[in-house]
């Protein structure tokens, strides 16, 4: 009986240490379609005693990425679990959050979790997932019964001086059937997403690489430019997105040059339902301003417009990319009845002198 007890108390004793366990993953630990646990060797969630704090770092060298998956058990009003991406997106864990949170560890960057619990024990729980995945070849694994994927090589597009190129967000997911997608100027290079308008659109899944995936200069997560352009440091920007959430938006690649021919160009989705641009021409040095349109579908119907009455005004849909010789779809300066389409999956609107707004939408 003895025996017994004493079997039991040190069973105890090693499952509340791992609770305690504030051990980083070992380096040879960081392998290819490999999995580890936090704390090490947890089938399950572990109890978090009080008064804890430990900060795991989730490292990744390059071509190489992490998933993980947060299991949160925490009860405590106070205990939460705070992570950091070097991408500069920081998220609290606390009691209210999802039991089961996926993160994504870009390649050669880290994510940290930090746990804190407070002087009352509240029995919190949690453990960290980690599944190393290698970004080559485009296969499929079967792992915890979840399809986790390998990203593949970056589709290569070169950008000239007067180009423009843009892509669905859903086309760049890192799937067997989609590509990452990687743009390479002479120069410095424009982004902007076409935001449709969607209200359960997410950027959070997508990363955008100025450099390449090799040697990256810098890594942010889209969201940071959902209402802000991107200007890249080197002449190589690639975007890839890392789940399969749908996306309705897309991301549009302009050289340095095109932009700086206006106070600013920026762009814009349309979507099944009505969208919103307004559009100011009069401040700024050139006081002139452009916004890239991308359609859902192959034509975006504008349903109506309001615009300032400034003398000289110009207000025009012009061919995508907008320069001195792009035809002329609208003239919003003479035109005399709407709603009208504009037959084309992309187009520019330009405004100088003045300012307007748009309602557009795109229809099956």
């Amino acid at each position: 009986m003895i025996q017994l007890l004493w079997i039991i108390a040190f069973s105890a004793a090693i499952k509340a240490s791992i609770a305690l366990d504030c051990v980083q993953i070992p380096p040879n630990q960081i392998l290819p379609l490999h999995g580890v646990k936090i704390p090490a060797g947890a089938n399950e969630t572990v109890e978090i005693p009080p008064n804890w704090s430990c900060t795991y770092s989730i490292t990744t060298p390059p071509m190489m990425m992490a998933r993980v998956y947060l299991e949160n058990g925490l009860k405590g009003n106070n205990d939460r679990i705070t992570v950091v991406d070097q991408q500069g997106t920081k998220t609290l864990v606390t009691g209210r959050s999802s039991w089961w949170i996926p993160f994504y560890v870009f390649p050669n960057t880290t994510t940290t979790f930090q746990v804190v619990t407070k002087s009352v024990n509240m029995h919190s729980k949690f453990r960290l997932d980690i599944f190393y995945q290698q970004r080559k070849c485009p296969r499929f694994y079967r792992i915890w019964s979840l399809s986790l994927f390998l990203v593949p090589d970056p589709e290569v597009t070169y950008l000239g001086n007067s180009s423009l190129k843009y892509f669905m967000l859903n086309d760049l997911k890192g799937t067997q059937y989609n590509a990452p997608q990687m743009m390479i100027g002479t120069e410095p290079i424009s982004l902007a997403i076409a935001r449709s308008g969607w209200e359960n659109e997410v950027f959070d899944n997508f990363f955008v690489v100025d450099g390449d995936f090799q040697n990256p200069k810098y890594v942010y997560r889209m969201s940071r430019f959902k209402y802000t352009d991107y200007i890249s440091v080197t002449n190589k920007l690639a975007v890839v997105g890392l789940d399969n959430r749908v996306s309705e938006s897309s991301v549009v690649f302009t050289p340095l040059s095109q932009t700086q021919q206006f106070d600013s160009l920026t762009a814009i989705g349309t979507y099944f339902e009505a969208n919103q641009l307004d559009i100011d021409g009069k401040n700024g040095n050139k006081k002139s301003r452009a916004v890239t349109v991308i359609g859902m579908q192959n034509y975006t119907r504008i349903l109506s417009f309001d615009r300032s009455y400034e003398p000289g005004c110009v207000l025009k849909a012009v061919e995508a990319p907008p320069r001195s010789s792009s035809e002329v779809f609208y003239d919003f300066t003479t035109i005399t009845s709407l709603p009208g389409n504009i037959t084309h999956k992309s187009f520019s609107i330009i405004v100088e002198n003045c300012s307007a707004s748009f309602r557009m939408v795109s229809l099956d």
